[in-house]
């Protein structure tokens, strides 16, 4: 909170949530890419396609060129060619709440292949022994697929029910568009106008400066800190925020200072 104007007879603050509101539009930014995510760069199914090119020398082994396609939910298509296959494996990885996914590994001498990485341990096994299996036999081709559409579509759904409740749209539209206040007493007219302006239009609180019993500084706990911010205590016992939203401690009691110092208190 700020003081922009004081006069004999007016003092003018403002405050700017800007905390809020960039706390606001990071929920709404998270939530869009990763939607975005899982429609473009995210694989939703993958196409394993090998043919074997025998030697005409015997000494030399088998060469075995293969191709990877990777489709996302869009239908676009991102194809790698693959050449001397060695093995496949399945590869797990633990998270930090003990969650364990798997992912097939296609080793290769110009690097390694993965496929998609959220698929049963059994399917899994099932690719990475038929690859295998491939490999050390004399097939001269082969045909693996890998689908996790249903895994992305209810993924998706999922974060679209989350965003379309109503307790998580107002959190984040609050954030977003959170008002900026501006308070303004005027001894000339004897009374303190209290101005919220925001995207969903302006409300003007109105009292007659006689009717202020106090002001008072109301503060909350955070995880790691606390935060603050100045009401209007009536003598009706009603009390206002000048700024609803909390913010930090020295600009909060600077302004209660310089208002009691306005007005006499």
């Amino acid at each position: 909170m700020k003081i922009v104007e004081e006069t004999r007879t007016r003092l003018q603050l403002k405050h700017r949530p800007l905390g809020y509101w960039f706390s606001g539009w990071c929920i709404f930014t998270v939530c869009l890419s990763f939607l975005i995510y899982c429609l473009v760069f995210d694989s939703a199914s993958v196409k394993i396609t090998c043919v074997v090119y025998r030697r005409r020398h015997r000494i030399l082994p088998n060469q075995i060129n293969c191709e990877l396609k990777r489709f996302n939910l869009l239908g676009s298509m991102e194809k790698l060619k693959m050449f001397d296959l060695q093995e496949a494996y399945v590869l797990i990885k633990t998270g930090s709440k003990g969650s364990k996914t798997y992912q097939i590994m296609i080793v290769t001498p110009f690097g390694d292949f993965a496929l998609l990485s959220h698929i049963s341990y059994q399917e899994n096994q099932e690719v990475a022994l038929k690859i295998n299996d491939f490999i050390n036999s004399g097939q001269t081709s082969l045909l693996v697929q890998q689908n996790q559409r249903n895994y992305l579509l209810y993924l998706i759904l999922f974060t679209l029910i989350i965003m379309a409740m109503p307790t998580a749209v107002n959190y984040a539209t609050y954030f977003a568009i959170s008002p900026v206040t501006i308070c303004t007493f005027y001894k000339s007219i004897n009374k303190v106008f209290i101005e919220r302006r925001s995207l969903r239009g302006n409300k003007i609180i109105e009292h007659p400066l006689e009717t202020i019993l106090r002001f008072d500084i109301q503060e909350k706990q955070y995880k790691y800190s606390k935060l603050y911010r100045a009401v209007i205590v009536l003598k009706s016992c009603k009390v206002i925020p000048i700024n609803p939203q909390y913010t930090d401690e020295k600009s909060i009691r600077y302004a209660v200072f310089r208002i009691h110092s306005f007005l006499k208190f």
